[in-house]
């Protein structure tokens, strides 16, 4: 099994980062292959809606007409794993910025792609607020709606914040137990 974990973080300590050292030592607890990426240490340009009606090549061809940043490169990487973690701080109630950049791009061009490899695929969600800890459920919702329209295989939704984060680690090696479980599983199948 191959699981990537997406952070969308800046800071190399905190929160966030409790939440990614959660999980990959989860996953390698369980002898699984596990690579994280932060989106912040790539560079990712804006969509630029182009085309007729704000479609460009994306919706046909399931690629990005934008070549020169990293996109594609983290487009072919999510692609290639069997399992994703999506970890995102949550920045006025929401994905950070790094995170809403990357993924409304990564929308664009598998979303309408009936021969997408995420399809089906399992995810763990996790939005990690510090601060105040408001915010979390409007991030998840978020991602939610991620997940809906690239048509990925919940495992779970997990709201971390400074009070709640021992409980909830828990949880996490919980979920990537489900997810080991679910992918072995369909491993097996095949």
């Amino acid at each position: 099994m191959k699981t990537i974990v997406i952070s969308a973080s800046p800071n190399k300590v905190g929160l966030t980062n409790t939440c990614v050292e959660t999980c990959v030592k989860a996953l390698e607890k369980q002898n699984h292959e596990v690579e994280t990426i932060c989106l912040n240490n790539f560079n990712i340009k804006k969509c630029e809606a182009c085309g007729p009606r704000g479609w460009g090549i994306c919706l046909e061809e399931h690629k990005c007409r934008i070549k020169d940043d990293d996109f594609s490169l983290l487009q072919e990487k999510i692609n290639s794993f069997e399992a994703i973690i999506l970890i995102s701080p949550v920045y006025f109630w929401e994905m950070s910025e790094s995170a809403k950049t990357f993924l409304d791009r990564f929308r664009r061009c598998e979303a309408f792609n009936g021969k997408s490899s995420l399809i089906g695929r399992p995810i763990i969600c996790i939005a990690a607020a510090g601060g105040s800890g408001n915010g979390t459920k409007e991030c998840l919702a978020s991602m939610s709606i991620l997940a809906h329209f690239l048509k990925l295989k919940v495992i779970d939704y997990i709201d971390v914040t400074k009070a709640n984060v021992e409980d909830k680690k828990g949880q996490m090696i919980k979920s990537v137990m489900k997810l080991v479980d679910l992918v072995e599983l369909k491993d097996e199948e095949e």
